[in-house]
């Protein structure tokens, strides 16, 4: 009986030559001299025709040590004959394999040179002067190539069509964006003393190629240029044949945009993927949408780019977040690292800033000293993006009464103020916005050392809605007639004056927060009277109360939460008292008896 065809073995040497030859032709260059020519002989005839080797790629997928990978390009250009012209190299180049190139061939049309950090502007731009046919060139992730070898490149290659250089996307400060170039030094770099590292077995070693050692690119920061857009104005200078360009992860800015627009008029696809220093106003944007048939924006999926970056898998993932779930994310950030950082770091997160609904200005005083940036035109800012929906504002420390007075002029619906430590602060100031907030639920004027009980009995009587209010205090012992001898047109103070405008004008009240008041027990009785539906009262550091009668039994049951003046002060976050110094613990022993000193024991 015949053997049927699909039991039948397929013997692929008896395919036609040329047929092989181009099935082969789609492996690699490393798949095809390691492994398919050692087949048969068949195959390894065709390696042999220079035709074959017409295109060469040597990209890498696996262990970076396991081959000789220069040796093994080195055969394949012998190989090909001169006649070469498609190349493709990863990690592995160097100027010494670039100078062997151009020495064996130069009919090179297309060139593409990966994460190659042994290649230099010098080595680039003397391979230039050799391939005058070159129409396409990839040069992306090549640490120390500059805009010096982009324009020695431009000016030799008249035919070229299609440019990649693409980069590692990161920000730098602006100190280190000041720094000049500089090239590894090589001493540095190598190590070439610690030979004992290449440990290898010669009688396990099947092929040519194995065990090699590889060339190691130093590893060091990349360079960094003052001028940002070094690479557009080359690229624009020298190349005004371009129709394609990529330029994923560049430094430019929009006047370098408008230079490469300006001088490549024949630009068909332009990537701009990562580009976090483009601006792209309205202006810009249109532009580049009418000329471009493809455009790629900072903002947009880096599927496809056509390579993989280190950040990728870290960095980057950001930008492909949906806008709802970003600005959900940004929205927890405090209104200083919004403004000041987060809109800055791309067009996206710039678009999304924008369109948040700013109902809270949050600027607690984390930034100073160091404050840079102006306070008050960061505030009239916040208030421009909010139109007047502001319903919870949070500031310390740098807030005027005039900047107070514009804020309630522009947002009438406030629910939750919060003016903690503001020293600018008076009670003239705060008296006159008081009837401008009709809706407010929460205060707190903590540590407001220039506000006396004034401002406490407008506010109680302008804000009937008033359900949480903080008046903290450094507590101070003065003595017996400090306040009596403060006198002013309503007759002399006392040590209740805050407790009696509470309690005469806050009956609404569920939370109240009295750290370090100078209350005594008469002040107490009035608000526990005045203020039936108080739920939480917070008395520590009030060091004037004798809570140990019916006073106190009292405040037991009628509040919940109820903090006495000697409970911890833990969580409470301002400075408690004029006198305090925070605790400091024993100093350790000396180093001799470290091994006997434990913080826990204490």
């Amino acid at each position: 009986m015949a053997e049927s065809g699909r039991d039948r073995k397929r013997n692929w040497a008896e395919l036609p030559d040329e047929l092989t030859a181009a099935i082969l032709s789609r492996l690699g260059a490393v798949d095809y001299l390691r492994s398919a020519e050692m087949v048969c002989m068949k195959w390894h005839k065709i390696s042999k025709d220079p035709l074959f080797w017409r295109k060469i790629d040597m990209r890498i997928d696996g262990d970076l040590e396991e081959w000789d990978y220069e040796d093994m390009f080195r055969l394949a250009v012998d190989r090909s004959s001169g006649n070469v012209v498609d190349i493709s190299i990863e990690h592995f180049g160097t100027n010494e394999l670039l100078a062997f190139i151009t020495k064996r061939a130069s009919k090179i049309r297309c060139i593409r040179l990966l994460s190659c950090n042994g290649v230099s502007d010098e080595g680039l731009s003397r391979m230039a002067l050799k391939l005058r046919l070159l129409e396409e060139l990839d040069i992306s992730l090549c640490m120390w190539i500059s805009h010096e070898a982009v324009r020695a490149v431009g000016r030799a290659c008249p035919l070229l069509k299609s440019f990649k250089f693409n980069k590692e996307w990161c920000r730098f400060s602006d100190d280190e964006s000041d720094s000049e170039e500089s090239e590894p030094d090589q001493h540095d770099a190598y190590d070439f003393d610690h030979h004992d590292a290449y440990d290898f077995d010669d009688d396990f070693a099947p092929f040519p190629f194995v065990h090699a050692p590889l060339f190691h690119a130093p590893v060091a920061r990349a360079p960094v240029r003052k001028d940002e857009n070094a690479d557009a104005i080359a690229i624009a200078g020298t190349m005004q044949g371009l129709h394609h360009l990529q330029l994923s992860g560049n430094k430019l800015t929009d006047d370098g945009l408008r230079k490469i627009l300006d001088s490549c008029p024949h630009l068909e696809s332009l990537d701009l993927r990562l580009c976090f220093n483009l601006n792209m106003g309205i202006d810009l944007e249109t532009r580049c949408a009418e000329r471009i048939k493809r455009l790629w924006l900072p903002h947009d999926s880096i599927e496809g780019k056509g390579f993989t970056s280190r950040s990728d898998g870290y960095c980057f993932k950001w930008v492909e977040l949906p806008d709802d779930v970003t600005m959900s994310i940004l929205s927890r950030l405090g209104t200083v690292d919004i403004l000041d950082n987060a809109q800055k770091v791309c067009m996206k997160w710039r678009k999304i800033c924008k369109e948040m609904k700013w109902t809270t200005i949050d600027m607690r005083n984390d930034f100073a000293p160091d404050i840079t940036f102006d306070f008050d035109k960061m505030c009239h800012h916040v208030l421009d993006l909010s139109c007047g929906n502001l319903v919870d504002v949070n500031m310390e420390d740098l807030i005027s009464d005039d900047l107070l007075n514009h804020i309630t002029d522009s947002s009438s619906g406030i629910r939750r103020l919060r003016l903690a430590c503001s020293y600018h602060i008076s009670d003239e100031g705060l008296i006159e916005v008081a009837s401008k907030l009709p809706l407010l639920e929460e205060l707190d004027i903590s540590v407001c050392e220039n506000l006396s009980h004034k401002p406490v009995r407008v506010l109680g009587r302008s804000c009937p809605l008033l359900k949480s209010f903080r008046l903290n205090k450094k507590w101070h012992k003065y003595s017996d007639d400090f306040f009596e001898e403060i006198i002013d047109d309503d007759g002399p103070w006392s040590k209740d004056d805050d407790a009696l405008a509470i309690a005469e004008t806050m009956r609404g009240l569920h939370h109240l927060q009295l750290f370090g008041n100078q209350l005594t027990n008469v002040g107490l009785r009035a608000i526990l009277d005045g203020c039936p539906h108080l739920e939480s009262l917070d008395l520590r550091y009030c060091f004037n109360l004798n809570l140990e009668g019916d006073l106190g039994r009292r405040c037991s049951e009628q509040i919940r939460k109820l903090l006495l003046p000697t409970d911890s002060i833990a969580g409470y976050g301002l400075m408690p008292s004029t006198d305090w110094q925070p605790p400091r613990r024993p100093s350790p022993p000396s180093p001799k008896h470290w091994e006997f000193w434990n913080w826990d024991s204490d």
